[in-house]
C-alpha cells in the first residue's frame, strides 16, 4: 500500500472528484487484478484533526505580600510567565512565578507564615487540591488557596 498526503482524489464510477481536508492521511489499494496486474485502484482518506492550538498560563506569587499574579492563553511558556509576572509586580515586589502549564489548571495556597505552594491539575478543583495538600504536607497552618487559574 502506498500512503500519501495532501490532496485525495477519489474516483468514482469514472468521475474524478478532487478534496482538500484541512489534513489527510490516505492509503491506496489494488481492488481489482487481471492476469496478475492491478487494473483498479481505490484510496481511502481519513481526517486527522489539527493539532489543539498552544495555551499556557502561569501563576506569579510573592510570599511575603501574598501579592499575586496571572495569566492564560498565551502560546509559549515564558509570554505566560512574564505577563503573570508583571500582573503580580503591580501588587508586590517580591513575586516569583510558582507554576506554568499548558492546557491544564494551577493554583497557590499557603498558610500561616509560609511560602506557597503550588498544584496543577486537568480542572481548577484538582489544581486546588494538589496546592493545598502540598501546602498542608508542608507543615502549612491555615492554609488556603491564594489563587488559581486554568488555560484550556
Amino acid at each position: 500500500m502506498k500512503q500519501s498526503k495532501g490532496f485525495a482524489a477519489i474516483i468514482a464510477g469514472g468521475l474524478l472528484t478532487l478534496a482538500s481536508p484541512a489534513r489527510a492521511d490516505c492509503t491506496s489499494s489494488c481492488v481489482m487484478y487481471e492476469s496478475g496486474e492491478c487494473v483498479q485502484t481505490a484510496e481511502t482518506c481519513t481526517s486527522t484533526p489539527e493539532p489543539p492550538t498552544l495555551s499556557y498560563g502561569a501563576i506569579a506569587y510573592g510570599s511575603t505580600s501574598r501579592a499575586w499574579g496571572y495569566s492564560y492563553g498565551w502560546d509559549n511558556e515564558g509570554k505566560a510567565e512574564s505577563v503573570a509576572m508583571e500582573n503580580c509586580a503591580e501588587h508586590g515586589a517580591d513575586c516569583e512565578v510558582m507554576v506554568w502549564f499548558e492546557h491544564k489548571c494551577g493554583a497557590v495556597a499557603a498558610g500561616d507564615g509560609t511560602a506557597g505552594f503550588w498544584g496543577l491539575g486537568n480542572s481548577d478543583s484538582e489544581a486546588r487540591a494538589d496546592a493545598q495538600s502540598k501546602c498542608q504536607s508542608g507543615g502549612g497552618n491555615n492554609c488556603a488557596i491564594q489563587v488559581s487559574q486554568c488555560s484550556e
